[in-house]
């Protein structure tokens, strides 16, 4: 009767959590991400840490959102297809370091 013991991790429940209203003279803000991805600069850094960290999964997060606000125009620079640039960066692709460079230089070209 030796039978291993299996423990279940239980999963996050959100029906326990009681629900708060915000006070009535409460103002929320509305955040645009896309706002901050209108900076270069803050995008180039943002590159550069995740390269610095060694952490490529962050490093394509960042340039897929910052792409996705300013696609067309990083296309147009790099004189790349808006298409070869979207697809540089989806998961099922394999783009070429010139590619990716060219993308890079020109998002982050001030």
């Amino acid at each position: 009767m030796n039978k291993k013991r299996i423990s279940k991790k239980r999963g996050l429940s959100l029906q326990n959590i009681p629900i708060k209203k915000p006070k009535k003279k409460t103002k929320l803000k509305t955040l645009d991400p896309n706002r901050y991805f209108k900076n270069e600069q803050l995008v180039g850094k943002g590159l550069l840490k995740a390269l610095e960290d060694n952490d490529p999964e962050a490093f394509i997060e960042i340039l897929d959102a910052y792409l996705k606000v300013n696609r067309t125009q990083v296309a147009k620079k790099a004189k790349l297809t808006r298409s070869t640039v979207q697809g540089a960066l989806s998961t099922k692709a394999n783009p070429t370091i010139r590619t990716l460079a060219k993308i890079v230089h020109f998002a982050t070209a001030v």
